[in-house]
């Protein structure tokens, strides 16, 4: 071999060498970047799911509360609702009777007084015209 050629041959062997060296390095780096970004992944991973579960478990127990204490009041709320619907009924219906029966009486001519001793039904001569009537058992004329 010729001296250029020797000479040639060194210069590749130190270009190859300082490729390989850095290659070398670029990947180490490469290698400890890329357990960063895994490292700091997990890291990120664990403590949303972490957090994720600290909010959910805190929203069920938000929930399950309100839901138990619905239920603790919930059969009184709907027993007063229904009582109070029952009485407004009966109530209402007791006035309609009431004001129905009233006019109804002053359509038909009859006046109604209400004394102690009882309730007097007095006929208004212009509106009725009584032939007979019944009282205790017996046609009256």
């Amino acid at each position: 071999m010729s001296r250029e050629s020797v000479h040639i041959y060194t210069e590749l062997d130190e270009i190859r060498q300082e490729h390989v060296a850095s290659i070398s390095s670029q990947l180490k780096s490469f290698r400890i970047d890329l357990k960063n970004i895994v490292g700091a992944a997990q890291h990120t991973i664990v403590s949303d799911t972490r957090r994720f579960q600290t909010e959910t478990e805190s929203l069920f127990e938000t929930r399950l509360s309100s839901i138990r204490l619905w239920l603790t009041i919930s059969p009184w709320l709907i027993a007063g609702m229904v009582l109070t619907g029952i009485a407004s009924m009966m109530a209402a219906s007791f006035f309609w009777t009431v004001h129905l029966s009233r006019s109804e009486l002053t359509e038909m001519g009859l006046t109604r007084i209400e004394r102690p001793e009882g309730t007097w039904l007095i006929l208004d001569p212009s509106k009725t015209r009584l032939r007979t009537c019944t009282m205790g058992e017996r046609h009256v004329t």
